[in-house]
């Protein structure tokens, strides 16, 4: 990622109506978003953004501590959550499609997780919280596939809003509870 300094990152929209990034010496990646979930009105062009940077780097970062996914991944779900949280559309929750989580009935959901499972009685899948308010969440697939309800299947980089009480822990970064014994604690 060095040889391309977000200075020089591009936002662009293609003629074939895909959002991209142009990163530098001619290297442009076509972003994996249905249409459906994007602005309806999208600049032609627009420069990466010092918030973009800033977002990009959080997301960056947290999957560099959280994940196991090769780096050229983690590159590319931190990408495409910077362009949702610049581009995406306002979505209504889905939440009839996911079991309710396991995630402690009063308790709030921590802000610096930002990995969540999702169950939708068929399938469970871990997923990346974009953006997250005191009611709902957004959240992107990051498992390769998911099958929702046994006749619509979500491929990877495909959001979904949902209430938080359907936000299930990921054991990509499981939620140290209060209390919780943590072999962690005594190392």
């Amino acid at each position: 990622m060095d040889e391309y300094p977000m200075q020089n990152w591009q936002w662009r929209l293609l003629d074939s109506d895909e959002l991209a990034i142009d990163l530098g010496k001619k290297v442009t990646q076509t972003l994996s978003f249905k249409r459906s979930f994007l602005r309806d009105r999208l600049p032609q062009q627009v420069s990466f953004s010092m918030d973009d940077a800033e977002t990009f780097q959080n997301f960056a970062d947290y999957l560099d501590s959280y994940s196991a996914l090769s780096s050229n991944e983690q590159f590319d779900i931190a990408l495409h959550a910077t362009a949702l949280v610049r581009f995406g559309k306002l979505m209504l929750p889905q939440s009839w499609y996911f079991k309710f989580g396991n995630f402690g009935g009063n308790e709030a959901w921590p802000d610096d997780y930002l990995f969540c499972s999702l169950n939708s009685g068929t399938a469970e899948a871990d997923f990346l919280i974009i953006e997250k308010d005191e009611r709902c969440s957004l959240c992107m697939l990051v498992d390769e596939s998911f099958e929702v309800g046994g006749f619509k299947t979500m491929q990877r980089f495909e959001v979904t809003r949902v209430l938080n009480d359907r936000l299930q822990e990921s054991q990509r970064h499981p939620i140290q509870r209060k209390g919780s014994f943590s072999s962690q604690q005594w190392a």
